[in-house]
């Protein structure tokens, strides 16, 4: 009697628990017409991007970031025909597992911590670009909005301190090392860091780019940018700056030239570059800000 009962209480319980399981497995939500796929970075316009938790609620961006934040969440991406991430869903982590499908796993370890540095590096500025999803929602003078640049400077910390370690210990790896995106995003990284750790690592990057193993642009655009720091005239015009709700071309030494320095390095002319923010050199009208240069 005993051994009777005991069989149907563990048939009870199979039950139940199957019961369960199927019930559990119903509630995740899968995208419909959409496949998952792993991406390395994150390279989408994420206004286009909807994002959803694991029973298919959509989630505005905040809570997305917070909850992304929380490190309790790792995050699916859902790709259409056209290979475009239109989806994000985040699902709730098991115990020990860690946050793999963000990136791919090369097996080459420094290219993954570099491709995952320039994933955590353009991501929010993917929201808070001219034009994006949090200005559009929010308005660039709102609370929300603020946030999130404060977000993105305390990641561009963490970033660079990473980054810093990784030169330290490596150099500045180059493209046959670690693959053009991950060069890429290393310079990125440094690219919005403090201009005394640019100039101290842009010799590194200088080197790389005479090498053939770095963009010729990304090296031009570091020296605009620390010229631009330093108060100093650009060589190369890609730095803008945008003063009382204005944009301008920060000024060009050899102006007359600058077309021909630009070839030297892979970028088109400077009106074409221009053209594409609705700017003009020379400009009119500039502000007392863009004369007090080193000379």
């Amino acid at each position: 009697m005993n051994i009777k009962l005991k069989q149907i209480t563990c048939a009870i319980l199979f039950h139940i628990m199957f019961s369960t399981f199927l019930s559990f497995a119903q509630t995740i939500y899968q995208p419909n017409g959409l496949q998952k796929k792993v991406v390395s970075g994150i390279q989408l316009d994420l206004a286009t991007v909807t994002m959803k938790d694991n029973d298919g609620n959509s989630l505005d961006a905040p809570t997305f970031i917070q909850l992304m934040q929380s490190g309790k969440y790792s995050m699916d991406s859902y790709v259409n025909e056209q290979d475009q991430v239109k989806e994000i869903v985040l699902r709730p982590k098991q115990d020990g597992e860690t946050v793999k499908n963000v990136r791919q796993i090369s097996g080459n370890t420094l290219k993954d911590e570099l491709e995952t540095i320039r994933m955590k590096d353009q991501a929010l500025r993917m929201l808070i670009m001219p034009g994006g999803c949090i200005e559009k929602t929010y308005g660039s003078d709102s609370e929300e909005y603020k946030y999130f640049i404060l977000l993105m400077n305390q990641e561009d910390k963490k970033n660079q301190e990473q980054a810093v370690k990784l030169i330290n210990e490596n150099g500045w790896p180059g493209i046959s090392q670690v693959g053009e995106r991950a060069n890429n995003g290393l310079f990125l990284v440094m690219q919005h860091a403090p201009v005394d750790v640019q100039e101290k690592y842009f010799p590194l990057l200088k080197e790389s780019a005479e090498k053939g193993e770095s963009k010729l642009a990304d090296m031009a655009l570091m020296d605009d940018r620390i010229r631009m720091h330093r108060k100093m005239k650009q060589l190369y015009g890609s730095q803008t700056v945008i003063i009382k709700g204005k944009s301008y071309v920060w000024p060009i030494e050899d102006a007359k030239n600058v077309d021909e320095r630009r070839k030297s390095v892979q970028l088109p002319p400077l009106s074409d570059y221009l053209k594409l923010m609705g700017l003009c050199y020379p400009q009119d009208e500039l502000p007392d800000e863009l004369f007090f240069l080193n000379r």
